[in-house]
């Protein structure tokens, strides 16, 4: 952009430090802004289903944070959407507007299945390094297809990552039926993973270490992509390609690590579902969280740590609602529309800013 299209708010000879200012308010205003229009709507729509919005709020932070056994179980749903976000970050940032998490995560869980069940490897201190490494690869290679065909040959990535949702979909209802069917059960799913291969928990709660791999993985996001020329190179591609181009950076190679690192995460996501929750592979397990994971990274504004802080709030709306729908017979869907109205609401917060500056 030109000097002369700039804004007096934007000049160069701005103080830097009004200018950080301004960021953070809009960093921490906006998601802020969101949560309570989101709210708010909740609230009405309660009224309209005949509840008590202050009761039903109350019974929604009951369900996530009123005991030890309500706090694994939101940690534990926290943990993939923490991971899934962070590689949405990640695409995002430089540009690659993929959707594919879910065929991530779904052909994660698939190859921690066929792992555990076909090798005799003993003892998780052997198993779960193994499995993490299969399934992050299993995850990149879905992704590097996607983020390969939009470097390669111009493919939105939108639909190809879509298209590629649906592909491992179908290989995991086929998975379920044939190769990994439980030859002694009647529904379409695998045999119950060992017990070697199940992840460890903290004794007397639901917390495995799942958890805090996806705790370790925050920081580590931060750093690659703040701290690192593949950071750089990603922030200078996702704001222009051409730019990137004229100073030497390769927009191709950019674009298809980015998708191979986001597939890795929501590769592993898979992984820690099936053996850390789930334990066995069915139908069920692909279940939208791949999408889920999209509001997260959008209202945590793609920040890692922001990330962690939309994830709990997501984790804990689904929580709350089921158990509002349970206590109080309000639809469960409640939740899933203060999640949208979250989100429009950050699109549209965002907009405006970038029309103000």
């Amino acid at each position: 952009m030109s000097t002369e299209t700039l804004t007096p708010t934007t000049t160069a000879e701005e103080p830097a430090a009004a200018s950080r200012v301004r960021a953070l308010a809009t960093t921490l205003g906006v998601p802020l802004l969101a949560v309570a229009v989101g709210l708010a709507a909740g609230a009405i729509l309660i009224v309209v289903a005949g509840g008590n919005p202050g009761e039903a709020y109350a019974t929604m932070l009951t369900a996530a944070l009123g005991g030890d056994t309500q706090l694994g179980r939101l940690l534990t749903g926290m943990t993939p959407l923490v991971l899934m976000g962070l590689g949405y970050a990640i695409a995002y940032r430089t540009g690659f507007i993929t959707i594919g998490a879910q065929g991530h995560y779904d052909v994660g869980a698939i190859t921690a299945t066929a792992v555990v069940l076909s090798m005799p490897l003993g003892t998780s201190w052997v198993a779960i390094p193994v499995v993490a490494v299969t399934a992050a690869a299993a995850g990149a290679c879905i992704g590097g297809i996607a983020g390969v065909l939009k470097a390669r040959y111009g493919v939105n990535e939108i639909i190809s990552s879509l298209m590629l949702n649906y592909l491992v979909f179908y290989i995991l209802a086929w998975a379920v039926r044939k190769p990994l069917a439980n030859p002694n059960g009647f529904t379409p799913e695998s045999e119950r993973i060992p017990d070697w291969a199940a992840l460890a928990t903290i004794p007397g709660t639901r917390i495995h270490i799942g958890v805090f791999v996806a705790i370790a993985a925050v920081p580590l996001v931060w750093w690659l992509m703040r701290s690192t020329r593949f950071g750089f190179s990603s922030q200078i591609v996702g704001e222009s390609p051409s730019v990137a181009e004229a100073n030497g950076i390769s927009v191709a190679r950019t674009i298809v690590t980015s998708a191979l690192v986001s597939g890795a995460l929501g590769g592993i996501a898979g992984a820690i579902m099936l053996l850390g929750s789930e334990f066995r592979l069915s139908l069920a397990i692909s279940s939208g969280i791949g999408f889920t994971a999209i509001v997260v990274a959008l209202l945590g504004r793609r920040n890692p740590f922001g990330i962690v802080l939309a994830a709990a709030l997501v984790s804990g709306l689904t929580l709350g609602s089921q158990a509002v729908q349970r206590t109080q017979e309000i639809p469960a869907s409640i939740g899933t529309v203060i999640q949208a109205v979250m989100i429009l609401t950050v699109l549209l917060a965002n907009r405006i800013v970038e029309r103000a500056r």
